[in-house]
């Protein structure tokens, strides 16, 4: 078959799945997540429909476009006053849970998987699955629909656990290439992300709220409102700020339009700016990007060593039990979120922001040649590892979270 009738087949039948797993979530409250990754595995490793090493390198590509406009619509459903409210327990939750999955993967790659290798190569492992994906929490809180407050806390939560995901793996690779670190450098990265992605995204949503009141009838003010949200995901992040928050606050300025208004005292206009069609039309984007980004997840899936599945297997189990700590150290004193620590414990699923930092020692291995070294256990370079278990818990973390979600809201509609 020609290429490009294959790629439009593949294309219109990934979108067709993936409305049918909406469905069934939305009939079941089975998460649709799982039968998206399963589906790239059946094209790619299981069938070879698609060749995944040929299109790895979208992976960037696909996973800024996925997390702007998903972050996006989460934001536009999150209440101002929630978010102002919720933000101190969802920092809580974001940093308890990295140090302690941070610690507990490195311990157990330094005296389990690869104990010949200095410790700092164990850590790197644990920073990279250090945090959850904010695109896999933010797309399913939005379709589980648990309550106001605990969706607020999960989407703060994941997109600051980013930030920390993406800024420790780099220092710790540079410790790797270097030998040194530097205090200083490390804490000015962080605030930098934090500030400069939560002044930007209130800046653009402010001011794309001025212009739509002039340019809302006009054709295609919805895509060019996309444009912006593109605009200042890709300025923060030239910036050094974290593009993810921006989008989040871009859309939280933008879905509380009349709450807006009255914080700062401004005129509102006779008609809302943000109307229905806008918050459709963005989340039919969504949508589409969504359903890709875990088509490719599955796409990326390599199986090539019992061992190596055992070992992420192990990763994923040691990632839960410590979200189950971090979860009770967050929700302490509220009686509110005490009754959803289960919801929260169960999403912890990674994403692909732990892929593509997995792949930093395959780029590094010339500059650093341990990367390339084969395990004497695995038999394959240390690089690969990296890869490989990335992939592989990606896929566990999104089981545990696609199949406990429905039998928890099973169980508490029984419960008296």
């Amino acid at each position: 078959m020609d290429p490009v009738t294959l790629a439009l087949i593949l294309a219109g039948s990934i979108i067709v799945i993936g409305f049918l797993g909406n469905y069934v979530l939305e009939r079941t409250g089975f998460p649709d997540m799982l039968f998206l990754i399963i589906l790239g595995m059946a094209l790619g490793p299981l069938t070879g429909l698609v060749d995944a090493a040929s299109i790895m390198s979208l992976a960037p590509y696909l996973a800024a476009l996925a997390l702007v406009f998903i972050l996006f619509d989460g934001g536009m459903t999150m209440n101002i006053y929630r978010v102002f409210s919720e933000s101190p327990r969802a920092a809580i939750l974001a940093i308890a849970g990295f140090a302690i999955n941070v610690i507990a993967v490195a311990l157990f790659m330094m005296f389990f998987v690869i104990p010949e290798l200095p410790p700092l190569y164990s850590l790197l492992f644990g920073t990279m699955y250090g945090g959850s994906s904010s695109i896999a929490i933010v797309s399913l809180v939005s379709k589980i629909k648990p309550s106001e407050k605990c969706t607020t806390v999960l989407s703060l939560e994941s997109t600051m656990s980013d930030i920390l995901q993406i800024v420790f793996s780099l220092v710790i690779i540079e410790i790797i290439l270097t030998g040194k670190v530097d205090l200083v450098s490390v804490s000015q990265s962080i605030a930098g992300r934090f500030s400069i992605g939560i002044v930007l995204g209130v800046l653009f949503g402010l001011f794309w709220l001025s212009v739509l009141k002039r340019v809302m009838k006009a054709a295609y003010a919805y895509m060019l409102t996309l444009a912006i949200a593109l605009l200042a995901y890709s300025i923060s992040e030239f910036l050094g700020g974290s593009g993810a928050l921006c989008s989040l606050l871009f859309g939280v300025v933008l879905g509380n339009e009349k709450e807006i208004y009255k914080i700062l005292r401004m005129e509102r206009p006779p008609n809302a700016v943000i109307d229905a069609g806008l918050k459709r039309f963005e989340s039919e984007i969504a949508f589409l990007l969504r359903t890709f980004f875990f088509v490719y997840i599955g796409l990326m899936v390599t199986i090539s060593d019992i061992k190596i599945v055992i070992v992420g297997v192990i990763i994923s189990l040691i990632l839960l039990l410590a979200r189950f700590g971090a979860v009770r150290v967050a929700t302490a004193r509220c009686s509110e979120l005490i009754e959803e620590r289960p919801i929260m414990s169960v999403m912890l699923t990674r994403g692909l922001a732990a892929a593509v930092l997995a792949t930093l020692p395959m780029q590094y291995a010339e500059i650093n040649p341990v990367f390339k070294e084969l395990s004497p256990v695995y038999n394959v370079p240390y690089y690969s590892i990296y890869i490989n278990l990335a992939v592989l818990v990606i896929l566990a973390t999104a089981v545990i979270a696609t199949v406990s979600i429905p039998l928890l809201k099973r169980r508490a509609r029984k419960a008296p």
